[in-house]
């Protein structure tokens, strides 16, 4: 008999204590591949709740895009944003055009009827079309012809 617990004992010295210690250690390692797989789970979840939020947000920033556009009123054409922006240069161009062109014809009707001054083509000049009408008014007023 002692030679049997002897035998049983020498064997459980020389048994791997691989094997006696496996046990804690195996419940160890799979505790930790639990622990990764879960990480592994939560990071995928927080993944697809990023790719959710970022979708709305496209979405959030669509609908505002299209609010904007019902908002503003429809924008002018390329070519009236071109005379919008002349238009003061182009209507001072106007009133000058007018006015050389009256006092050219005050010119050469005063020329016409060997009538009047030089001082209604100035007026012609700086006051345009009133003092175009003054002066057609006083060439009327004074009834001569015109001579041929």
């Amino acid at each position: 008999m002692k030679r049997y617990i002897l035998i049983v004992m020498l064997a459980v010295m020389l048994l791997p204590t691989g094997l006696v210690a496996q046990g804690p250690e195996r419940e160890e390692m799979a505790f930790q591949k639990e622990m990764r797989e879960r990480e592994m789970e939560l990071q995928k979840l927080e993944s697809e709740m990023d790719f959710h939020r970022k979708m709305r947000e496209l979405e959030l920033e669509k609908h505002r895009i299209e609010l904007d556009k019902l908002r503003k009123p429809k924008e002018a054409p390329a070519y009236a944003k071109l005379h919008r922006k002349e238009g003061p240069h182009a209507l001072l161009l106007l009133v000058l055009v007018v006015n050389i062109l009256t006092a050219v014809w005050v010119f050469q009707d005063i020329r016409q009827r060997a009538w009047g001054s030089g001082i209604w083509i100035v007026i012609a000049l700086l006051t345009g079309l009133l003092g175009t009408l003054v002066y057609a008014i006083v060439r009327l007023g004074n009834g001569e012809k015109k001579k041929s």
